[in-house]
C-alpha cells in the first residue's frame, strides 16, 4: 500500500509510502486520502491531521505525471486524462476547506502537486534540506493546484520567478516568501508528530507546541536578491526574457533563469504569466482549483503535455518538441483559448 492510516491520540495521520517514485501521488494514493479525510471530517476522535512521507529523500514530488500521460496516450483526445486531474484537485479542495487542522512534516523533495498537498493546509512545516519547486513549465503543464495564490504570496514578480522558471528553492527561501511556514529539524520530526498526537486540536495549542521545536533554519538565499527579481520579472513576457537575457552575461543567475525561460514549455511560460500577471486572484482556493481544473483539461489535449513528459521523465533526452517551439511564436488567442470558460469542466459536477 503507498499511502496508510492511523489513528493516534487526538490525531489522524496520513503516511505517504511510495519512496521509489518519491512518492509521487497516484489517482489510488489520492482516492484513499480524500475517502479517509471525508471519514475523518466526521470522526469525533480526530481532532487534527498530520501529513508525512516515509524515508528521507522526499515529501512528495508532485502528481504521478506518468500516469495522467498514459490516459493521454490511450486517448490523443486528452478527455480520458480529466479524471486524473479531478481527482487531484479535489483533494487540494478537501484539504483547503477541511474544518480540523491539517499539519504536514515535509523533508526533501516537496514540488508540484506535493507542494499543493501541504501548502493547502493549516500549517506546512519543513526541515532544512527541502527542495521546493513548482516545476510545471518544463513538462508542458503549468503551476497548478492553488499555486496562483500561493505563488502570489512573495509579491507577483517573485511568483512570477518560481512559476514561470521552476526554479528550486530551500528551507531558507520558502519561509522567506510565506511558501512555508515553520523550520523543524528533520531529526526531530517523529518526536514532533508524537507530541501533535496528544496536543489539544486548536490551532493556537499546535502552533505553541510547534515552537518548541522550530528554529531559524538556513539563511535565504534568492530572497536576497529581491531587487534583480523584481526588476527581471515585471510586464510582458516578452519583456521578460529580453530583461533576463541582457543580464545573463553578469549575473550568474540570470543565465540560469535564461536557459529556463529560453527552453521550457512556452505555452506553459505564457500561462502562469496570465494568471499571476494579469488576472485577478481567485477569491478562495476552491475558485482557484476550478481555474486550474479547466485550464489543466484544455492542456491536456495539446502535445505538449506528453511531449515533456517524455523527455524529461521517459526519455530523459530534456529535447522535447514544443508546439509552438519558442516564445515568440505564441499569440494572444491561443492563450485565450486555454482560459475560455468551459461550463462542461466543472470540478464539483453537483455545484
Amino acid at each position: 500500500m503507498s499511502v496508510h492510516f492511523l489513528k493516534s491520540g487526538n490525531a489522524g495521520i496520513i503516511t505517504l509510502d511510495r519512496p521509489d517514485a518519491l512518492h509521487a501521488l497516484s489517482i489510488e494514493m489520492v482516492q484513499q486520502m480524500t475517502a479517509r479525510l471525508l471519514e475523518w471530517q466526521e470522526d469525533h476522535e480526530v481532532g487534527h491531521i498530520i501529513i508525512s512521507a516515509t524515508g528521507q529523500r522526499a515529501f512528495c514530488s508532485g502528481g504521478d505525471v506518468r500516469q495522467a500521460v498514459s490516459y493521454v496516450q490511450a486517448d490523443p483526445t486528452g478527455f480520458s486524462a480529466e479524471p486524473y486531474f479531478r481527482t487531484e484537485y479535489s483533494l487540494d479542495t478537501v484539504v483547503a476547506t477541511y474544518s480540523k487542522p491539517i499539519i504536514s512534516l515535509v523533508n526533501g523533495v516537496v514540488m508540484g502537486g506535493g507542494l499543493g498537498l501541504c501548502r493547502n493546509g493549516a500549517i506546512m512545516i519543513v526541515s532544512e534540506t527541502i527542495k521546493c519547486a513548482m516545476p510545471e513549465t518544463a513538462i508542458g503543464l503549468f503551476p497548478d493546484v492553488g499555486a496562483s495564490l500561493f505563488l502570489r504570496a512573495p509579491g507577483i514578480a517573485i511568483g512570477l520567478m518560481l512559476g514561470m522558471t521552476g526554479q528550486i528553492i530551500g528551507a531558507g527561501d520558502a519561509i522567506a516568501w510565506q511558501i512555508a511556514d515553520k523550520c523543524v529539524p528533520f531529526d526531530r520530526f517523529d518526536e514532533l508528530q508524537d507530541k501533535l498526537c496528544g496536543c489539544d486540536s486548536n490551532i493556537s495549542a499546535l502552533e505553541e507546541l510547534i515552537s518548541e521545536f522550530e528554529v531559524s533554519g538556513p539563511d535565504p538565499i534568492l530572497a536576497q536578491q529581491e531587487t534583480l527579481i523584481n526588476s527581471l520579472f515585471q510586464g510582458t513576457v516578452a519583456q521578460i526574457v529580453e530583461r533576463v537575457a541582457a543580464s545573463a552575461d553578469e549575473i550568474e543567475q540570470a543565465q540560469s533563469w535564461h536557459h529556463a525561460l529560453t527552453t521550457r514549455c512556452p505555452a506553459s511560460i505564457f500561462v502562469i504569466h496570465r494568471l499571476l500577471a494579469k488576472m485577478p486572484p481567485s477569491d478562495s482556493v476552491s475558485e482557484a482549483l476550478q481555474l486550474d481544473f479547466q485550464i489543466a483539461c484544455r492542456m491536456m489535449r495539446r502535445s505538449d503535455f506528453s511531449e515533456g513528459v517524455r523527455a524529461v521523465l521517459i526519455d530523459k533526452d530534456n529535447a522535447p518538441s514544443w508546439s509552438p517551439n519558442n516564445i515568440s511564436s505564441i499569440t494572444e488567442n491561443e492563450i485565450d483559448a486555454i482560459f475560455e470558460f468551459d461550463s462542461s469542466l466543472r470540478l464539483n459536477k453537483t455545484g
